[in-house]
């Protein structure tokens, strides 16, 4: 969502969601007893307007918390205590859709004489995850009967079967987003790697009759629905997750976005049919030696702000000077293009030459010239990130190119962010732009530092990459976002510049940093 920030809480480090998280945060234990006093605190300090869940593990603990989070400023998207006990327990869930005429299996009793195959699911969990299949009388002990008919729930086999799962989100006002579906084509233990979007209109009256269940006991927060699709026997419903889960990655690729609509945005319902597959993402990270890394230096456009919206931001200011003369929308269609086809630098000329109009070059430059916008969108994990270098003990510093008015005026709306650094530096008040070595050597003598002890983090893999460790930087992070300028040919400048290529690292955010460098503590150099 736009202007929405993420912060992930997490009770280890070095996990894979600080790479995504706006902010990662490492919380005490869930039955630690400063968790409780640390979460709240966290939503006053951080401005949380919503909690949600991730797991099943703290959905009571949640619940309980409700208030004193609602005090702080944060909704809780979790259900009341009493329908967790019964959703988090598959006997008392499907006794109880039983009593609301819901359809689930037939549960069958564990027994050595019982009509076997059986599949068996545990009461309390969530996927795969310790689910068994007794497929003859032999595979069931004598002395296993009891346990297992405690810890699991017991159905027929099912030879042949579609599993349909179904997400959606109920508001704090009671309402219910719209409905996606999906039908798991390939698993990898209990959970669903390649999804396909279904539009399956025979199962809509279960699963208005299960919504609305679930309405009238007060539910709240996002679900995940599992229904059985059967040859000839029908729909059942499997399971309900309520929580947040992997699933909803497919609504929000089919455009229902549940947690915009949690947030009191509008009810999405699904665009487009999608496939969506599930891969392990890889990502290298290098290892630098402690004390090695000791000043990170960031480049403005497209590193920190989105350059692109800065521009267009500042030609919608500049068409509202024009009015008579061209339309605005037409105008901002025309810069997308050129902006999107890399025109930056004959943005005006190539604009002017689309709406062929010779008579508009001056008028519009004049009028671009003249306006300022008010506010830049820095890129929402920034402040975040330079906070934590600097904890972190480095010194940071902008070396920026392009006309230092300018450039001056982008970060006076960036609110606080010119404050973050220890060095501003304009390239072209110190002997070029890069990647000359001047702007470079200037920022390592501003900061007191050699150039084997700086990282730089830049979008532009010439001016920034080559730029950088041709100065004799240690290395240089490319960040590359979606919708950036620049992307970088590993194969053509392995040709050209194969030691620089080797200092150079790629990420598609600077959420990477902390991390990197989190071995990397400063030393002071003798």
């Amino acid at each position: 969502m736009p202007g929405a920030r993420v912060v992930v809480v997490d009770s280890t480090c070095d996990a894979v969601g600080e790479l995504y998280a706006d902010r990662y945060v490492v919380a005490p234990a869930l039955d630690a007893v400063t968790f409780d006093e640390f979460l709240i605190d966290l939503v006053r300090t951080e401005g949380i307007s919503l909690v949600i869940p991730a797991t099943q593990r703290e959905l009571r603990r949640l619940a309980l918390l409700g208030p004193s989070l609602l005090e702080a400023g944060a909704r809780t998207a979790v259900c009341p205590s009493a329908l967790l006990d019964v959703l988090l327990d598959k006997r008392a869930l499907y006794s109880a859709l039983e009593e609301s005429g819901i359809a689930v299996q037939r549960r069958m009793d564990l027994r050595l004489d019982a009509a076997f195959p059986l599949f068996g699911r545990p009461r309390a969990g969530w996927g795969g995850r310790e689910a068994m299949v007794l497929r003859t009388p032999a595979d069931l002990r004598s002395d296993d009967v009891e346990p297992l008919s405690s810890s699991h729930v017991w159905v027929s086999w099912l030879d042949s079967f579609d599993e349909l799962s179904i997400d959606f989100a109920v508001d704090f006002q009671g309402r219910a987003s719209p409905l996606t579906m999906r039908r798991r084509v390939r698993t990898s233990s209990g959970f669903a790697v390649v999804s396909d979007s279904d539009n399956d209109r025979a199962a809509a009256p279960l699963l208005d009759q299960l919504v609305q269940w679930l309405l009238e006991r007060g539910a709240c927060g996002l679900f995940n629905v599992q229904i059985l699709r059967t040859p000839g026997a029908g729909y059942f419903v499997s399971d309900i997750n309520p929580r947040h889960g992997t699933s909803s990655a497919h609504a929000l690729a089919e455009g229902n976005n549940l947690v915009a609509f949690l947030l009191g945005g509008p009810a999405m319902h699904s665009l487009r049919p999608v496939r969506t597959v599930r891969s392990l993402a890889r990502q290298a990270i290098p290892l630098f030696e402690p004390g090695s890394i000791g000043g990170v230096v960031f480049d403005l456009d497209d590193t920190l702000i989105d350059h692109k919206r800065w521009i267009f931001d500042r030609m919608r200011l500049a068409g509202a000077r024009l009015e008579g003369r061209v339309e605005t929308q037409t105008l901002l269609l025309q810069t997308y293009i050129a902006l999107e086809q890399g025109e930056h630098a004959r943005l005006i000329d190539v604009i002017v030459d689309r709406l062929g109009d010779d008579s508009l070059h001056e008028h519009l430059l004049e009028a671009y010239r003249s306006v300022t916008p008010e506010t830049a969108h820095v890129f929402p994990e920034v402040a975040h990130v330079l906070r934590e270098l600097h904890a972190q003990g480095l010194k940071l510093a902008l070396l920026t190119d392009n006309p230092p008015t300018g450039q001056r005026a982008k970060l006076a709306a960036c609110g606080e962010l010119a404050k973050a650094f220890d060095l501003l530096v304009f390239s072209r008040e110190h002997g070029g732009e890069k990647p000359a070595r001047a702007p470079f050597d200037a920022v390592a003598s501003g900061l007191g530092m050699s150039a084997g002890r700086l990282l730089m983090v830049g979008d532009n893999p010439a001016r920034d990459a080559l730029g950088s460790t041709q100065a004799g930087w240690r290395s240089c992070l490319l960040v590359d976002r979606p919708g950036g300028r620049y992307r970088l040919n590993r194969e053509l400048l392995d040709l050209v510049a194969p030691a620089a290529s080797a200092n150079i690292w790629i990420a598609a955010d600077l959420r990477v940093l902390p991390l990197a460098l989190r071995l990397a503590r400063i030393n002071k150099e003798k």
